[in-house]
């Protein structure tokens, strides 16, 4: 059950960390860098999901992503905003979220169905 709880933190933890490396980055040189990223996102939800066997993994990396971009997607008390209303910002936003929701809501395939 320790283990379980620690794998569910670190996933969430991991999209948490991707999203804000990729939120910083993901207007620089558009579209190839935003490509990049998406990419990055997509990989790493696909590992939780294939490495994992259940869905609350990737929930949770899913999770950590979708609430970091949220937050960061928010004006400061400055008034800066890291996610601009513009092109990549939309794809970003809505990228991220479509992966999220693809890889959450993906089923499991067991080999033994394969046979």
């Amino acid at each position: 059950m320790a283990n379980r709880i620690a794998s569910v933190i670190q996933s969430f933890l991991g999209g948490a960390i991707i999203a804000v490396i990729v939120t910083v980055v993901h207007g620089e040189s558009f579209p190839w860098v935003l490509g990049a990223g998406l990419l990055v996102v997509g990989a790493f939800l696909v590992s939780l999901r294939l490495l994992s066997d259940d869905r609350i993994i990737t929930i949770a990396g899913s999770l950590g992503m979708l609430v970091t971009v949220l937050v960061l997607a928010q004006r400061s008390t400055g008034g800066s905003v890291l996610i601009a209303g513009n092109d990549a910002g939309n794809a970003w936003v809505i990228g991220a979220s479509l992966l999220c929701g693809l890889a959450s809501a993906w089923p499991h395939i067991s080999s033994n169905s394969a046979r």
